[in-house]
């Protein structure tokens, strides 16, 4: 995937450079200026490579350029790209869907099942898989692989990994030959979800990138403006902050609010950037934006933002509204994830303890037994917890609730554990 992706960059980059050149002198300096690029950023980005989607854009802005029809023109239609095959035997739904395509089907089902299936896997996975060993003998045949990206996402979200790489590929190929290039895109975007689990960030960047340019091509403004949200995300990651926030910023224009979750997540992810450059009343904007767009339902997404919002609080000083919004925040992760609870409640003391709140910092710590049992199926945080709690009665002190949240925050790392905490309906 990697090869292929950097070729294509390499062919964009030649094409805009040799635009920028027909537009005479002078052009490549006001790029520069407008952009807010030092000199030499451009050449340096031509020798090394490293352009993002995200900064093409906004040159192809700048010029006035349609990116749609630039990036046609540029790469013609090859998407050609290879992968490596995941490890072991494909899910039996892979070779169901290949023999789908071998045959016809009575009283087959449409998008809107499937897009009702796909906002399920969220809560109900296991459930979705079940739905989709059904969906693909029933789907019209232009739809199979949006069910096998649907199940990819499902095996993802239950640690699955090697079953969601299987099934996300598959469905992939099966797009290619039937030349679906918009479907294409999105399997792409899923695929890099899967690749971060794996570890690889740096790669999901480039498949983010490499579906962003399909997507685009295609004319899915919507659908491109999410892809920007996940390079966006991805660049986070990587601690890029500022190509990070561009690319929000990019994203956003095209994404109408209360539109879809991609949304919610770039504003979410931006306060998260601006945050950690020090810029607290960015932050603090971007999180009010997106709880603005907040869907009373989706408690998880909720309980994320008012913990950024928390931490917001604390750097800037507020510490007793950041003391009330961490108690909303422990309130909703007690009924969804008793890690992620853990985590908030021992976030809830460090914050009163730097206040000077001992007495009240000692009651929230002792509220933590309630969590021992829930948290007995992973023995590392269930004692780290017991040892906060055993120790704490002598005098809390930072530096032991410090090694808790590390303890914790450590077993977080490891996804498949961390979800066995998921409180479970």
């Amino acid at each position: 995937m990697t090869d292929s992706h950097q070729r294509d960059v390499a062919r964009l980059i030649r094409a805009l450079d040799q635009t920028i050149r027909d537009r005479g002198r002078g052009a490549l300096s006001a790029m520069h200026r407008e952009l807010g690029y030092s000199a030499g950023w451009w050449q340096g980005r031509m020798a090394s490579g490293d352009v993002t989607v995200g900064q093409l854009l906004q040159m192809l802005e700048h010029l006035g350029l349609e990116p749609a029809k630039f990036v046609r023109r540029a790469l013609g239609d090859d998407d050609g790209f290879e992968f490596d095959r995941p490890p072991g035997e494909p899910p039996a739904l892979i070779a169901q869907a290949w023999a789908r395509l071998r045959v016809s089907a009575e009283g087959e089902v449409g998008l809107g099942f499937l897009n009702t299936l796909d906002q399920r896997k969220y809560e109900q996975p296991a459930e979705v898989l079940e739905q989709a060993h059904w969906a693909i003998d029933h789907v019209e045949l232009a739809l199979v692989p949006r069910v096998l990206g649907v199940a990819g996402a499902a095996w993802r979200l239950l640690i699955q990994l090697d079953s969601a790489m299987h099934a996300i590929q598959a469905g992939i190929e099966i797009a290619r030959q039937a030349d679906n290039r918009v479907e294409l895109g999105r399997l792409l975007r899923r695929l890099a979800y899967v690749t971060a689990d794996r570890g690889d960030r740096n790669e999901a960047l480039q498949i983010s990138e490499k579906a962003g340019t399909i997507l685009l091509r295609c004319g899915e403004t919507l659908a491109f403006g999410e892809t920007l949200v996940d390079q966006g995300t991805w660049l986070y990651y990587l601690s890029r902050y500022r190509d990070a926030i561009n690319t929000f910023d990019l994203a956003l224009e095209r994404i109408p609010p209360r539109s879809s979750r991609s949304y919610r997540q770039g504003l979410q992810v931006a306060g998260l950037c601006f945050q950690a450059l020090g810029d607290t009343k960015a932050a603090l904007a971007c999180v009010l934006r997106a709880e603005q767009d907040m869907r009373e339902t989706n408690l998880g997404d909720k309980g994320k933002l008012l913990w950024l919002r928390a931490r917001i609080l604390l750097d800037i000083g507020k510490v007793n509204q950041a003391v009330e919004v961490f108690a909303r925040v422990i309130e909703i992760f007690r009924e969804l994830h008793h890690g992620e609870a853990a985590i908030a409640t021992c976030e809830m003391v460090r914050a009163q303890l730097t206040a000077g709140q001992y007495r009240e910092a000692y009651e929230t710590a002792a509220s933590m037994r309630a969590l021992v049992e829930p948290l007995s199926k992973n023995k590392i945080i269930s004692s780290a917890i017991a040892d906060l709690l055993r120790f704490g009665q002598a005098g809390l002190t930072l530096t032991l609730v410090e090694q808790v949240i590390t303890q914790i925050q450590s077993e977080r790392e490891n996804r498949q554990r961390w979800r066995l905490l998921k409180k479970q309906p």
